[in-house]
This record gives structure tokens, sequence and C-alpha cells, in this order.
């Protein structure tokens, strides 16, 4: 694996992310921590890069499998099934509080039964979009 391009790919999914979280879909708790003291903000910090690059790792090897696909339906199916489980990997970080992650806001498209899905599939298409775009 090629770290510069995970680290790249890593940065454009923290940007996404954000822009995620203006529209209410996720919330970064770690930057709340910023108010307080600066070295407990910068370790925060380093340790949501850190859960992002985990992240990047994951998508980054479903991408290069994606990629491998020569059918173009097949390969367009699994992109979509790869960007739920993006979503679904973000909502696990979440479920198990892991205190420096993104966490979803499940309940973000409405409080029907279809709801978390569809949520769990709108975040991960970008994500997965730049994994299976940039090489």
């Amino acid at each position: 694996m090629n770290f510069g391009s995970i680290a790249l790919k890593t940065l454009i999914v923290l940007v996404l992310l954000f822009l995620l979280s203006l529209a209410g879909a996720l919330t970064f708790p770690a930057l709340s921590v910023f108010s307080g003291n600066a070295g407990a903000g910068l370790v925060s910090l380093l340790y949501l890069i850190l859960a992002m690059l985990i992240l990047s790792v994951v998508g980054n090897l479903l991408g290069r499998g994606i990629r491998t696909i020569k059918k173009p339906l097949d390969g367009l199916i699994l992109t979509f099934v790869g960007a739920f489980f993006m979503g679904a990997i973000l909502a696990i970080f979440a479920v198990l509080n892991i205190p420096y992650a993104a966490h979803l806001n499940l309940n973000w498209l409405g409080t029907s039964w279809y709801s978390p899905l569809l949520t769990l599939l709108f975040i991960g298409t970008p994500l997965m979009l730049v994994y299976t775009s940039v090489e």
C-alpha cells in the first residue's frame, strides 16, 4: 500500500465528513475538546486522524478490490454495497463509542424504519467514491 495515497484519501474523507457534519449527518466529539487545554486538543485531533486512517485503509482495500472487477454493472453494485459498509463502519465507531471518531446521526433523514439504512448509504457513497475513483 502506498501510504502517501492513503494519507491523501484520509484528508479528503475528513473534509467530506466535515461537510456532512455541517448538514447534521454526524458529529465530531473530539472537536469539542479544543476549547480546553491545548495539549488535549492536539492529542484528540491526532486520535481523530488515526481513526480516519483506519477507515481509509479499509476503504482503500475495498476500492482496490472493486477496481479489479471487469464488468461495469458488477462494479457499480459492489460500489454501492461498499458504500453501505463504509457507512456501517462509521456506525460501528458510534456503537462502540470510540471517543475520537465521528458519530453518526442515524435519524438524520427522519424516523421511519428505512431512514438509518439510507443514512448509511448516503454517508458512505461519497466516501466510497473517493476510494474507487482516486488511484
